[in-house]
């Protein structure tokens, strides 16, 4: 119904954001990063999900739309309304809660408040084969490796700055894909000393 909600932020609340839409303030309840993402800023882009319920109408509102989505997908399962999906989203971002569920690690969920051991249990049952689309997906060794080099590189003691390290490291990675990470920090440091 609504899409998304953009526009003016008049208020903000601990975990609520009031938006000007043509002549209205709109309370929209949003997660706690959300409302300190826009803290200061002139408007706000909420993608939003309302709800209605027998004794009114709630207007959730989330600054990605994976988090929507995510929020959507929680209410699927039993006994999770608006609120305690809400909470999830909110104490955790879609590809924590998704990895979380993925490893079958109950103590990530029943750890936020409102959310106790049958509730995470139920949430790991219902969604385990439906967030894949939000799990990170495990960095190749190939990546792991560059990672390595990069940290090495821009550590205290080498000093080089993000950029020149993973230009040399992507550079190397090209020519010698198979060498390991200290012949990769050698021979980067070579590579970088001569500007």
């Amino acid at each position: 119904m609504l899409e998304f909600v953009e526009g003016p932020v008049i208020e903000a609340g601990e975990e609520s954001l009031v938006v000007a839409l043509g002549g209205l303030g709109v309370r929209i309840g949003v997660p706690a990063r959300t409302v300190a993402d826009f803290a200061g800023s002139d408007t706000a882009k909420l993608f939003t999900h309302l709800v209605l319920r027998e004794d009114g109408i709630e207007l959730w509102g989330f600054a990605t739309r994976e988090e929507r989505e995510m929020f959507v997908a929680l209410l699927s399962v039993p006994q999770v309304g608006p609120k305690l999906a809400f909470r999830l989203v909110a104490a955790l971002p879609p590809a924590e809660l998704s990895a979380a569920v993925q490893r079958g690690d109950l103590s990530v969920l029943d750890g936020v408040k409102g959310i106790g051991r049958r509730t995470a249990q139920r949430v790991m049952v219902e969604l385990s084969g439906k967030l894949a689309q939000w799990a990170p997906s495990p960095p190749s060794p190939r990546q792991e490796k560059a990672e390595v080099v990069v940290r090495a590189l821009t550590s205290k003691v080498l000093g080089f700055t993000d950029a020149e390290a993973r230009r040399a490291v992507e550079k190397l990675m090209r020519e010698a894909p198979d060498a390991s990470v200290e012949e990769l920090i050698r021979r980067a440091l070579t590579l970088l000393a001569k500007g």
